[in-house]
C-alpha cells in the first residue's frame, strides 16, 4: 500500500473536518463553474487522476474538462497560455519558470518522493555504471523535473551535465529512441524506465540510485497563473477541497484507488502499486517545498537556462510563488510555511 506523509490520526481528522461541508449534492449543471485542468502523465500524479475519476470537481460546483500531456511543463504551459485554469506540475518547473519572470504560483503540493524518476541505459554500449555515463547521449525533456534530476543523479557519482551530451526528448520519445539506439541513456519517469526496459529484449538497463534521496527530492503541485489566483481566489480553495477528497479517497480506498490510476497510466495493477509504493503522498505546503524551489532555481541559473538573472533573492521570490490563503483557509494545520 502506497504511505502517505506522516500525519497523525488528529491531523488527518482536522484535515478532513474542513471538508465536512463538501458531501453536499452536486449543484445543477447550469449553476456550476466550468474550468479545464492541464495534466500530466504518469503514477505520480495519483491525486489528481482520482479527482478527475471520481469527479470530486462536483462536490464543489464546478464541471472540469482536462487536456493530457507527457510532462508537467507542457501543462504547466498550458495554463500559463490561458489555456486552463489549473496545470498539475513540479517545482522544477516552477522553479525554471519563476527565475525567467513567469509569474505562476503552487496553490498546493500533493505528492513528492525521490525514487520515482530513473536513468535507463543501454547495455551494450559500456554503461554498466552511473559513471559509465560520461561522454554518452543522455536524453530528457530539457526544462522540466527530469532535467533537474539528471543534473542530481549525475551530481551524485561525481559527474556534471557538461559531462554527457543532453539530447532534448519526450519521454515516450525516449523510450522509443533507446529501443533504436539512437540514444545511450535517458533519464525520466520511473514508469517509462520499465517500459524500455520492458519492450528492448534485454538492451535496456536501469542504473542504480543509491543515495539518491539525499540530493533529490520531487514536489507534485497543483499549479496556476498568478492572474487565475487573483481573480479568483473562491475557485482556488475549492481545487483544494478537492485534491483534500481524493487524498481521502487514496488513504481509505487502496485497492480502488489503484485500479483507477492504474486505468488511467494503462499500467497493470502490479506495476502501479510498485510505482504508488514510492510516492508519499500529502496535500501540504512546507519548508521543505521551498528549499527545493531555491535549489531548482540555482540549478537553471547554472545551466544557463535563465535568460536574466532575478532581481531578488531567490528565496523571497520563491516564497512569494507559493500561495498558501487556500490550503491555510481549509486545513491550515498543513500549511507550515513561515
Amino acid at each position: 500500500m502506497p504511505h502517505p506523509f506522516q500525519l497523525t490520526r488528529r491531523q488527518f481528522g482536522l484535515g478532513l473536518a474542513g471538508l465536512a461541508g463538501a458531501s453536499a449534492l452536486p449543484l445543477r449543471a447550469q449553476d456550476k463553474e466550468r474550468i479545464v485542468v492541464a495534466e500530466s502523465q504518469g503514477f505520480s500524479w495519483a491525486i489528481p487522476y482520482l479527482v478527475s475519476s471520481n469527479n470530486y470537481w462536483q462536490n464543489h460546483g464546478i464541471e472540469a474538462s482536462t487536456l493530457q500531456f507527457t510532462s508537467g511543463r507542457l501543462a504547466f504551459d498550458a495554463a500559463i497560455a490561458g489555456k486552463a485554469q489549473f496545470a498539475t506540475s513540479t517545482d522544477s518547473v516552477v522553479g525554471l519558470a519563476g527565475a525567467n519572470g513567469v509569474r505562476a504560483v503552487i496553490v498546493a503540493e500533493f505528492t513528492r518522493l525521490s525514487s520515482g524518476m530513473s536513468v535507463a541505459a543501454r547495455t551494450d554500449r559500456g554503461i554498466d555504471t552511473p559513471a559509465d555515463l560520461k561522454g554518452k547521449r543522455v536524453a530528457t525533456p530539457l526544462g522540466t523535473s527530469g532535467h533537474f534530476f539528471l543534473s542530481r543523479y549525475l551530481s551524485l557519482f561525481g559527474l556534471t551535465p557538461g559531462d554527457v551530451t543532453l539530447v532534448n526528448l519526450r519521454g515516450p520519445d525516449a523510450v522509443t529512441a533507446i529501443a533504436q539506439g539512437n540514444i545511450d541513456a535517458f533519464a525520466w519517469g520511473w514508469d517509462s524506465a520499465q517500459k524500455a526496459v520492458a519492450d528492448a529484449d534485454g538492451k535496456v538497463r536501469i542504473l542504480p540510485d543509491d543515495g539518491l534521496e539525499s540530493v533529490f527530492l520531487s514536489h507534485y503541485s497543483l499549479t496556476a497563473a498568478e492572474d487565475t489566483v487573483a481573480k479568483n481566489p473562491a475557485l482556488v480553495e475549492k481545487a483544494v477541497r478537492a485534491l483534500l477528497d481524493a487524498e481521502r479517497f487514496y488513504l481509505s480506498n487502496p485497492d480502488e484507488a489503484v485500479a483507477l490510476v492504474a486505468e488511467r497510466t494503462k499500467n497493470t495493477i502490479e506495476s502501479t502499486k510498485e510505482g504508488l509504493d514510492k510516492i508519499k503522498v500529502g496535500v501540504r505546503l512546507d519548508e521543505r517545498l521551498l528549499d527545493d524551489l531555491v535549489l531548482n532555481g540555482e540549478w537553471a541559473i547554472e545551466a544557463g537556462l535563465v535568460k536574466q538573472q532575478p532581481g531578488e533573492d531567490l528565496r523571497k521570490l520563491y516564497r512569494s510563488l507559493i500561495y498558501t490563503d487556500a490550503l491555510r483557509a481549509v486545513a491550515p494545520e498543513r500549511v507550515t510555511l513561515v
